[in-house]
């Protein structure tokens, strides 16, 4: 291994340091240490969170259902469920066995109690606005909970306000995880304690700015036959998990290459190559559902104007965006519906062929004469910031006095929810269903800025989409507005990211997926008996 820049010694010494506190109980203990490179922001399930916490958190919290490896929808706590009344009922039958961290049975009481206060204002969770009357969701479908029923301790029934096609996917949420939790997680005046919950591994200690300490539950009973997605077999095979704070790569870098940690969760893509060359490291891969894109203000005065938003699409050269940026690790693609869904037809595969030629055409036809066209960037993601550099030569070339306003990320993101932009390079999480990517894109500007869709065809088809059950019907609505998106234009889609992770090369087990979140139940180390 080169030796470390002086610069970066002391981050590197850092992260050993704290990678080896265990060392001497690693003889007596398998333990993975995995890099995150920033904190966590706490321990209540969907109240203070970001993705270094949700990846953290889903190692020791459950909700009733989860995402499977195919993002279909399966058991976790719940071992079936029934739907009535056309989606207005929900019943939910327990397992049988479960046990809370601190030993007591799961029974429909704690799920209750755990809904009740998610439904609190005073707790704060970040997805309250999904199940609350008059809150405003963030995608404006809630689904509304009036009542729920504990007839008896396996059985919990939820009683909506309305019928929603969209409740189950709410409680295999991934960001704010609807967690099933025991009282004992917080005091007897309400403040929050730490989780008590039913995962493979139980919080034993976070050390904010150094560290987060799991260890095994050992009454945990993991169900299915291997990893698939958050539900699956949760086998925890390591005794302690430590995820490590390393806020800079290159010596996150380091740190694993020396063999003091062993797994680099989320490397950039530009770093790829460097950990496939490296004689004690694997990347693994998966294609994600987060979508990279260049959004455009369609009641701007001159991008009101269908012409000039499909020349900017015929200007746009998505593989060349994606070779540049992300050395080809990455899908191309300008569908809301991800690459690897299952919902991705060939049909979502359509779109405008660069063509400057026919972007100029385009453009005198629309009486273009040189007008400024703003794109909105920020430094804090690198990929939006670079995106908009090759986005705005692609511009040039097709004859658009096209200009970067680099701003910091909140700004940025102040404007994407008031609508004040002309185009803004821009990155949408994972959402695990099409359906919730629409409904963050279409509806009305006045109602909602934020919507970049307000074309009431759309909305027509959208309806229909939140309507049905049926999944063959909603693959025909998805490819409908694919097709009318192209048309309209008011987004163009750029790519789906790649999720990458490097490991030692005798870890054994550990498998990305679209999601993208760290899973280490399943994954052990060769040298472990």
């Amino acid at each position: 291994m080169a030796p470390v820049p002086r610069a970066l010694a002391p981050l590197v010494l850092a992260v050993v340091v704290a990678a080896t506190v265990t060392t001497a109980a690693d003889a007596a203990e398998r333990v993975l240490r995995i890099a995150l490179n920033t904190d966590i922001r706490g321990t209540n399930p969907g109240v203070n969170r970001d993705a270094n916490t949700d990846a953290v958190l889903h190692h020791v919290v459950e909700s009733l259902v989860a995402y499977g490896e195919d993002l279909e929808i399966e058991p976790v706590l719940a071992s079936a469920w029934e739907v009535r009344d056309a989606g207005r009922t929900w019943v939910f039958t327990l397992r049988e066995g479960l046990l809370f961290h601190n030993g007591r049975p799961v029974t429909s009481r704690e799920v209750r109690w755990s809904f009740e206060r998610y439904l609190d204002p005073a707790t704060r969770w970040q997805c309250r606005s999904w199940f609350v009357a008059g809150e405003g969701a963030d995608d404006g479908s809630p689904s509304v909970i009036e009542a729920i029923e504990t007839p008896d301790e396996r059985t919990v029934i939820f009683r909506l306000a309305e019928p929603s096609t969209l409740f189950l996917d709410r409680l295999a949420n991934v960001q704010c995880v609807p967690a099933v939790l025991h009282p004992e997680s917080v005091a007897a005046d309400g403040r929050w304690l730490a989780p008590v919950g039913t995962g493979p591994w139980r919080l034993a200690e976070w050390r904010p700015g150094e560290y987060a300490d799991l260890v095994r539950f050992e009454e945990y009973r993991p169900r299915g036959d291997g990893v698939d997605g958050l539900a699956g077999r949760k086998e925890a095979h390591a005794h302690r998990l430590r995820f490590l704070v390393s806020p800079d790569p290159a010596a996150t870098k380091a740190a694993l290459l020396a063999g003091h940690i062993d797994i680099f969760h989320s490397i950039p893509m530009t770093a790829i190559e460097d950990f496939r060359n490296a004689a004690t490291t694997v990347v693994v891969q998966s294609p994600t559902l987060s979508w990279s894109a260049l959004l455009l203000q369609t009641r701007d005065p001159l991008l009101s104007d269908v012409r000039i938003r499909r020349a900017i699409a015929h200007a746009v050269d998505r593989r060349m965006i994606v070779d540049f940026n992300t050395n080809g690790y990455a899908s191309v693609n300008s569908s809301a519906v991800p690459v690897s869904a299952s919902a991705h037809t060939a049909v979502h595969d359509e779109w405008y062929a660069p063509d400057v030629e026919a972007a100029r055409e385009l453009l005198r036809q629309a009486g273009y004469d040189g007008e400024p066209v703003r794109i909105q960037a920020n430094r804090k993601y690198d990929n939006m910031y670079a995106n908009a550099v090759v986005i705005q030569a692609m511009l040039h070339a097709a004859g658009m006095n096209a200009h970067i306003d680099v701003m910091d990320w909140a700004a940025q993101l102040a404007n994407y929810y008031s609508g004040n932009f002309q185009l803004s390079s821009f990155s949408f999480t994972a959402q695990a269903t099409p359906l919730l990517r629409y409904l963050k894109l279409i509806g009305n500007k006045d109602e909602r800025p934020v919507y970049l869709w307000e074309q009431p065809e759309a909305q027509a088809l959208l309806s229909r989409a939140i309507a049905t059950f049926d999944g063959d019907e909603k693959r025909r609505l998805y490819e409908e507005l694919h097709l009318l998106m192209k048309d309209h234009v008011p987004i163009i889609g750029l790519y789906n990211a790649n999720y990458a992770a490097a490991v030692g090369r005798d870890i054994e087990g550990y498998t990305p997926w679209p999601l993208m979140i760290p899973r280490l139940w399943g994954v052990r180390k060769a040298s472990w008996d």
